[in-house]
């Protein structure tokens, strides 16, 4: 049940695009009367959004020398 409500939980968050009932339907043409996103739909959506993040995810940016100096910086004046 807590996998269940996390799925349903990132989907209305994150993953809710307003295509995929219309992309289901193309897929699959017998559930023409279908309104709304299954729990299906969302397990999907969020499979093919871990594996996009996975093989084509993108590092974060690296701090500029500024950054790294101005936060040596505070560290020093913390530990004084």
């Amino acid at each position: 049940m807590y996998i269940y409500t996390l799925v349903v939980l990132w989907y209305a968050l994150h993953g809710h695009r307003s295509g995929i009932v219309a992309d289901r339907r193309v897929h699959a043409p017998w559930y023409l009367p279908k309104t709304d996103s299954s729990f299906a739909d969302m397990l999907t959506t969020l499979r093919r959004t871990l594996i996009a993040a996975r093989f084509m995810g993108s590092r974060p940016a690296q701090p500029t020398n500024a950054e790294i100096r101005q936060v040596q910086r505070a560290c020093a004046l913390a530990a004084a």
